[in-house]
Formats: C-alpha cells, sequence, structure tokens
C-alpha cells in the first residue's frame, strides 16, 4: 500500500514544481536611462523590449505577445532590419502605439531612470526606449536613423546594468515672408535630410513639416539632431484643384501658391544651404519666397500609325516629389480628337513626365514648365512586346518567383518617375512585358537570398552589365532571358577595433569593385553581440568589406563615402558556393 501511495505522488511532485522550474528559466533585463552627456536620469522614459527572428532579422512579437508598430523597408533585401520607429527620422518622437495590445505592458523608467523586464524567454531582442522631447532610440544605436545592438538571453539569463542614453531633440522655428516682405501664410514647410534609397539613387527623409500661420511664423518640434535642408512653397506637382475650391482656416486666407524654395531662398536644390541642427538646441532660420503662378502645357499628339490624331487619349502627369520619389495625377485633359491638339491645365514650375496612352500605343514626353506655356507634340507609338524567361542553371524555380520590372532610364540615370513595365512570372519562369516603349532601361529582379543572377540577355545581346536598349516597334517581338545560380558565396566574419576586440552593432557592407550600379551586388548585415556577422547569398567577384562605425541607412550607396574610404576596405574575392572568413575592421568617423 506505501509503494502505490509513493507511486501516485511522484507525478503530483512533477506537476506541481514543474511552473517554478519554467518560471526559474525566464530571463530579464534591468538598466537605466540617462539624459546624454550627463548622469541625469531620464523619469518615465518608455522601454519597449521587441524580439527578432534570428533568421530573418525582423521583429516579432516578443513573449507573452508584445508587438509593436514598425517602420519596414518596403521589401528592400539590402536593407538591414530597421529600427522600430514610426516616423523615418523620430522627427516627432511621440510615444509608440502598440499594434495590438500586449500582454507584457511596456516599463516606464522609475524617479532614477531605473526599469526591469522581467519573464522573457530565450531568445534576442531590441531594446526601444522613447522620452518626451529625446530622440526615439534603440539600446547600442549610433546614429539616426539606425539600428542598434541586439541582445540575446539564453534560458535564465538576467542582464543587468544595461546604460541607455538618450539624445535630446531640438526644436526648429523662423518666419517666412514674401518677395514683397508680407508674411506667407498658410506655407507648408518640410525638414529633409539626404538619403539613399534601396534603388541606390538619392532622395529624401522627412524629419518634421509645419504651416506657416498668420503672421508667416512656424514651428517644427522634437527634431533629431543631424544635417537637413529646410524647403517651403506650394508642393511641387499639378495642382488640379483650383484655389477658389480650396480651403483654408478662414475663409478670408488668400490661399496664395509659392514658388517652391530651399532655404536660404534658392529654387535650385544644388544652391541650398545644409542646416546643422545640434542635440538640444532652439534653431531660428527666416527666409523669403516668390508667390508664383499656374501654367498650361498645350500640345498636338499624332497616331504613327495612322499619321491622324488618336481618337481617344489618357494623360497621367509623373513628377518627382519633394522626397525626390515618384507621383502621378490621372488629368481630364482638353482634347480635340479633330485637331489632336490637348491642353494640361493648372501646373505649378517644375520637371514633369506626360505619359499618353491610347488604344494604339503610347508617347512618353519630359516636360519643363519655368515661367511660361509651353506648346509640345508627341506621336503615339505602339510599344515593343517583350517575352521572356527566368531560369536556374543547374536547378529548379525558386517557389516564388515575383515580378519583373523594367525601370527607364533617363539622361543616363535610373528614374523612378512615372510607370514602370513590369509583369510576374510564372510557375515555369516565363513571362510577357506588354506595349513596352522604346528607350534605355535596367532590369530589376526580385532579391532571392539562395540565387544570384548569373546572366541577362535581351535579344541575344548582354543587358547585364549596360543597359537593356528597346528599339521601335518592329516585325518581331523582343526576347529576354534571365539565368540565376544557386552557387551563391558566404561571408563568415567579425568586426573589430584597433584593439582587435569584436564590435557589436556596426554594419558589415560588401560593396562590389564593379558594377556599382547594380544594387542587388551590395550586402549589408549587422554585428551581434560578439562582433560576428554571417553574410549570405553572395555573387562571386571582387568586392570591398567595410565597416563604418557612423552609417546611415543605405549610406553606403554614397558613391563619395566609398571613395574616401576605398583604401579602408578588406579585399574580398568571392567564387561559386565558397565560404570565407574574414575580420574587417572598424572605420571610425573622420577616417
Amino acid at each position: 500500500m506505501k509503494i502505490r501511495i509513493v507511486a501516485l505522488s511522484l507525478p503530483l511532485l512533477v506537476w506541481s514544481l514543474s511552473p517554478l522550474a519554467r518560471q526559474q528559466q525566464r530571463g530579464r533585463i534591468e538598466g537605466v536611462v540617462v539624459r546624454a552627456g550627463t548622469s541625469e536620469p531620464v523619469a518615465g522614459a518608455r522601454v519597449t523590449v521587441i524580439r527578432v527572428n534570428v533568421a530573418t532579422g525582423a521583429n516579432s512579437p516578443a513573449a507573452g505577445g508584445v508587438t509593436s508598430s514598425v517602420m519596414t523597408s518596403a521589401g528592400n533585401p539590402l536593407a538591414p532590419p530597421p529600427p522600430p520607429t514610426i516616423s523615418s527620422l523620430g522627427g516627432s518622437n511621440l510615444p509608440v502605439t502598440p499594434a495590438s495590445s500586449p500582454a507584457l505592458p511596456v516599463v516606464a523608467a522609475d524617479r532614477q531612470g531605473r526599469f526591469s523586464i522581467p519573464d522573457l524567454d530565450d531568445g534576442t531582442y531590441r531594446l526601444l526606449v522613447i522620452g518626451t522631447g529625446y530622440v526615439r532610440q534603440e539600446f547600442g544605436q549610433r546614429i539616426f536613423p539606425g539600428q542598434g545592438t541586439p541582445l540575446t538571453l539564453s534560458s535564465g539569463q538576467a542582464i543587468r546594468d544595461l546604460k541607455m542614453v538618450l539624445t535630446p531633440a531640438a526644436n526648429l522655428s523662423g518666419r517666412i515672408v514674401d518677395e514683397s516682405g508680407q508674411p506667407a501664410i498658410g506655407m507648408s514647410l518640410t525638414l529633409m535630410k539626404a538619403a539613399y534609397n534601396q534603388y541606390g539613387l538619392r532622395t529624401f527623409q522627412s524629419a518634421g513639416t509645419a504651416t506657416t500661420n498668420d503672421r508667416g511664423e512656424y514651428r517644427i518640434y522634437f527634431v533629431t539632431p543631424g544635417r537637413y535642408y529646410l524647403s517651403g512653397g506650394t508642393t511641387p506637382g499639378p495642382t488640379i484643384v483650383s484655389t477658389t475650391s480650396r480651403i483654408g482656416p478662414s475663409p478670408n486666407d488668400p490661399l496664395e501658391n509659392y514658388a517652391f524654395t530651399y532655404y536660404p531662398g534658392v529654387s535650385n536644390l544644388d544652391q541650398a544651404l545644409a542646416i546643422d541642427i545640434r542635440a538640444g538646441s532652439e534653431v531660428a532660420i527666416d527666409f523669403a519666397v516668390a508667390r508664383t503662378q499656374l501654367y498650361t502645357v498645350r500640345g498636338r499628339l499624332t497616331d504613327a500609325a495612322t499619321n491622324r490624331p488618336p481618337s481617344t487619349v489618357n494623360i497621367a502627369i509623373a513628377y518627382q516629389t519633394v522626397m525626390g520619389q515618384s507621383g502621378m495625377s490621372m488629368v481630364g485633359p482638353l482634347y480635340d480628337s479633330a485637331s489632336g491638339n490637348f491642353e494640361v491645365r493648372s501646373l505649378l514650375p517644375g520637371s514633369y513626365l506626360l505619359q499618353i496612352t491610347s488604344v494604339s500605343g503610347s508617347a512618353r514626353l519630359p516636360v519643363e514648365v519655368v515661367n511660361r506655356d509651353l506648346e509640345v507634340s508627341a506621336v503615339i507609338r505602339n510599344g515593343v512586346s517583350v517575352a521572356g524567361i527566368v531560369r536556374v542553371e543547374g536547378g529548379t524555380l525558386p517557389s516564388a518567383l515575383q515580378r519583373i520590372q523594367l525601370r527607364p532610364i533617363i539622361d543616363g540615370v535610373v528614374s523612378l518617375i512615372g510607370t514602370t513595365p513590369s509583369a510576374p512570372a510564372a510557375a515555369d519562369g516565363t513571362f510577357k512585358l506588354n506595349n513596352v516603349p522604346p528607350g534605355e532601361y535596367q532590369i530589376s529582379i526580385p532579391s532571392m537570398p539562395d540565387y544570384f543572377v548569373k546572366e541577362i540577355r535581351f535579344d541575344r545581346n548582354d543587358a547585364l552589365s549596360r543597359p537593356l536598349v528597346v528599339p521601335d516597334a518592329g516585325t518581331e517581338a523582343s526576347s529576354l532571358e534571365i539565368v540565376l545560380s544557386p552557387n551563391v558565396g558566404q561571408i563568415d566574419g567579425i568586426i573589430t577595433d584597433e584593439r582587435t576586440q569584436p564590435v557589436s552593432g556596426i554594419q558589415a557592407v560588401l560593396v562590389p569593385d564593379k558594377n556599382r550600379d547594380r544594387t542587388e551586388l551590395f550586402k549589408a548585415i549587422t554585428s551581434d553581440q560578439a562582433g560576428h556577422f554571417v553574410m549570405k547569398g553572395v555573387a562571386p567577384g571582387d568586392y570591398k568589406l567595410f565597416a563604418w562605425d557612423v552609417l546611415d541607412n543605405f549610406g553606403y550607396f554614397d558613391p563619395d563615402l566609398v571613395k574616401r574610404s576605398e583604401t579602408r576596405g578588406k579585399a574580398v574575392h568571392i567564387e561559386e558556393s565558397s565560404k570565407l572568413t574574414v575580420e574587417a575592421k572598424i572605420i571610425t568617423s573622420g577616417q
């Protein structure tokens, strides 16, 4: 009888101890939040822990289902995992709004700036800290925007005595007047930071916006320290809505259009002055803008097939936005099918691309509106049909082939303005691009980490290392062949400082020696707590490996930065299916 009692008690004993044992194996993160340059605690700072999927670098719910709203990199394969911010530059450092109600609440630092986050499962985490009047940042983050250092917890581990140093945000204010010295009322301003996007093109990121009041005054608050350009005026692009139907804060608002202007009062970005904004500063910037009017583009259309005006047309106006991205508006132009004459009205000064389509073809017409109406003409032509196929050398196709896209090259530069020909690839790798206008193009292929693009041939001509040239429509369709290879290389590396000590939270960046217009050849990944990184999916070739201590997102596309650091990069040669072990020295600011 006693033996039976003992036997029944053992499962009960194990059951009762298991929750305690599991609880003891959970980890915690503890630390303190202080103001930069001092030991002053930041009481009430909000601390959030975000779990990281080590395989992908993406944020995922932490233990208990913690989630947070996160800006993504729009699927860009070259981008390092983005910091969990709401605005692109943290320009309005407001509290994060959780995507769902988290089981683990955001922790607030106490009066001594101390915080403790308990009950964490083993895994890799990012630590986000937000304080009113401070820059939103991660633990280990060196630049804004940027990425911090991931923290890895083993079972039951406690990370203590972390020190989070918060940088005070700045404020920018001033007064804008027109050419007669009167207040520029209701004018929009944007604080912009130059940056590079995933296509290697220079764009701008907004660090804050404001609108002038009846005195011409504005204020942009909670600005992340950095180097910026200040712009103001009526936003470039077509103004479809007339001033008589616009709504202002007052029925007596004059609703003026102002010429788009950069500080200190110039229309060309190359002549603009950059503004250095320091942490915790109050910066005052005034300048003048000119009032402007709207203009009209008039033109005549001819169908190349009939040498007569097309019966119906659609016109889209593409233009570059303030941030350097592509904008487009569909307009209803005044069009006379008998004469082929058309008008597009209410255009602000600026550069535009008129994309004209009809049942018989299309036309692209770049126009530059300065200070007068324009007269233009265009011929509607049939585009070229491009039949293509994607195949894998010695293997099978990836399970998730996406769209194949052609990006037009205008004046030798890849343009993001306007629509681009694209088509999805079928399961067998075939695709078809219809009605492609004549011109030069760069081929864009979705990144596939386990493959590299080995060959692209357009009508049997190389289109991998040179632009794809689409001729005028002919009797024969063009063909495009894309060859992928699974024989990618890999780099297993460590980033060290001048004392040969490993450095965490630094991007290892691989830059090709040749073909630097092929952005898919660039690779970037952040070192872990031990300074270690693994860079996969590398195409064979010669490269330089860089490890800058301060680097903006996609900053490695800046040719001036790479040129200044060329001799400090580590030469790397990758063969097909090779695996290298390398050590990269950190490049400190100013070197």
